[in-house]
């Protein structure tokens, strides 16, 4: 016997239906400038899908659903159209295309996600139901985040980055084991709605979900931590146009980062200073020819000098200390569409043709890939991450392995976002890295907001977009080593859902 009810006469238009939950998917992504409003975005993150199953159970059309999750999207990433015109360069109604391509593609799969758990639903019965929808819908969006293609690679379990109680989870269960739990959960909730269940078993769930984040916060001070590191930290933040190249750009930054250490009264005795400049700063010239006058430059300052740049086709970062090798790194996954196209190579060199346009190079990890400088304490590693890299986990976890690192840095050009929110989405979502990796995330952009995320959870952004600006402060923390480096834990998440699943979802229904 199915535990699915038959349609009730009272689920309302759902034409207004759909439009309901599309602006709550929206105001789960409206991450805001400063801490403070997390629980709006967590609260949203997990009613969204609540009422989606709510809605798919009592028996409305899938297409509904799917028309709202891309009004959501269409709401989250606006932008897109515009930045994609902007840096194709393309024609706008075929900037405007592809941003509805986007949208679609990426509400297929959400749909997707939410049938599958719909199906676990009716599978399981009305005794095991909501447990077995609540683990194969975590099973699929964990699957469809850490491993599905995506332009923009972005989690929802970012949305509980703004509460550090929640977000120190991340460092045993990863961003995407947080999606999980939330869409887990929420199809819990959601199915026993549908059900007409008791208020003590739709909240279940939710509540299960809540406590595992407690008990998790509550286990993260005793994670294992390295000694007190100490570093004087200067950003600079320019403000050139996106893109922009034209000569005496490092002159200009050199003027600016000059002033900042005069002021600060940097380098001091006895704590390290790093200069960093974002993504694109220096452009025009190829920068993986050797240069000892760029080593000069921070020599006869003192300090460490970490910048982005580029060299023939590839997007790079290059450091420079006294006493060491010149550092260079490419951007190892660059972003499909915007910097490289997708797939072989003959599709990519024939969508190059076809477009008119020219894919960046990938770089590749190596056991160099970490910026090394000495410093009062010991010697300390930065692994840095170029833009859309901070994005992904798994790109993360691999340089990690490969190089090590005391700390993180992103150099992002957001000039190609101008005022639009999207500054704040990407910030938002690259802030679980920090408590992911146990390690401080410095976040130097082009055109705002530079910031810093913590590994305890906390952050913090500054200025507005399209200002110029620059930052000096003290960095004190302790590296932790968390489970979420490894790279055995989307695998085993996953393995521990699918058992679960499949067990309720095979026991006996009764007749």
């Amino acid at each position: 016997m199915s535990s699915v009810p038959a349609p009730r006469a009272g689920l309302g238009r759902p034409s207004l239906e759909a439009a309901g939950l599309a602006l709550v998917l929206l105001l789960g992504f409206r991450f805001p400038a400063a801490s403070g409003r997390g629980w709006l975005e967590a609260g949203a993150a997990l009613l969204f899908p609540t009422l989606l199953f709510a809605s798919l159970g009592r028996g409305r059309r899938p297409g509904w659903s799917y028309l709202a999750l891309a009004l959501g999207l269409v709401g989250i990433f606006y932008w897109m159209p515009g930045t994609i015109a902007v840096k194709g360069p393309l024609p706008y109604p075929l900037a405007l295309l592809a941003g509805a391509l986007f949208y679609g593609y990426e509400a297929l799969g959400f749909l997707a996600v939410a049938l599958a758990g719909r199906w676990a639903w009716r599978r399981g019965g009305p005794r095991f139901g909501a447990g077995a929808s609540a683990c194969v819908t975590a099973l699929a969006l964990l699957g469809w985040e850490a491993y599905g293609f995506h332009v923009y690679n972005w989690s929802w379990g970012a949305t509980l980055g703004g509460l550090p109680w929640a977000a120190r989870s991340a460092a045993f269960l990863g961003s995407h084991g947080l999606a999980a739990l939330l869409w887990g959960a929420g199809a819990w909730a959601g199915t026993s709605l549908a059900e007409g269940r008791r208020p003590s078993r739709i909240l279940a769930g939710p509540a299960l979900a809540g406590m595992l984040l407690l008990a998790l916060g509550g286990l993260w001070p005793s994670l294992p931590r390295g000694p007190q590191r100490v570093l004087d930290v200067v950003m600079v933040q320019p403000n050139f146009e996106a893109g922009l190249r034209r000569p005496g750009m490092e002159e200009d930054l050199w003027r600016r980062s000059d002033a900042e250490l005069k002021l600060l009264g940097w380098p001091r005795p006895g704590v390290a200073t790093l200069l960093l400049w974002p993504e694109s700063s220096v452009l025009g010239r190829d920068d993986l020819e050797p240069s000892p006058r760029m080593q000069q430059e921070a020599q006869r300052r003192g300090i460490a000098w970490l910048f982005g740049t580029e060299g023939g086709d590839f997007n790079l970062v290059r450091g420079e200390v006294a006493g060491l090798p010149s550092f260079i790194q490419a951007k190892v996954v660059p972003m499909p569409f915007g910097e490289r196209m997708p797939g072989p190579p003959a599709v990519r060199r024939w969508l190059d043709r076809t477009l008119g346009f020219e894919s960046q190079q990938a770089g590749v990890l190596t056991a160099a890939s970490s910026f090394r400088i000495p410093t009062p304490q010991g010697p300390l590693r930065i692994h840095p991450l170029i833009c859309s890299e901070a994005l992904m986990s798994d790109r993360v976890q691999a340089g990690l392995a490969l190089a090590g690192a005391d700390l993180l840095s992103n150099h992002t050009n957001d000039g190609w976002f101008e005022r639009s929110p999207a500054t704040d989405l990407h910030a938002a979502q690259i802030r679980l890295r920090a408590v992911e990796t146990g390690l401080p995330l410095l976040r130097a952009t082009l055109t705002g907001k530079s910031g810093v995320f913590r590994e305890d959870g906390t952050w913090e952004l500054w200025g507005e977009p399209m200002t110029a600006a620059a930052y000096g402060f003290q960095l004190r923390w302790r590296p932790i080593t968390t489970p979420a480096r490894k790279p055995w834990l989307v695998p085993a998440l996953a393995a521990l859902l699918a058992l679960a699943g499949a067990g309720l979802c095979a026991r006996p229904r009764p007749s």
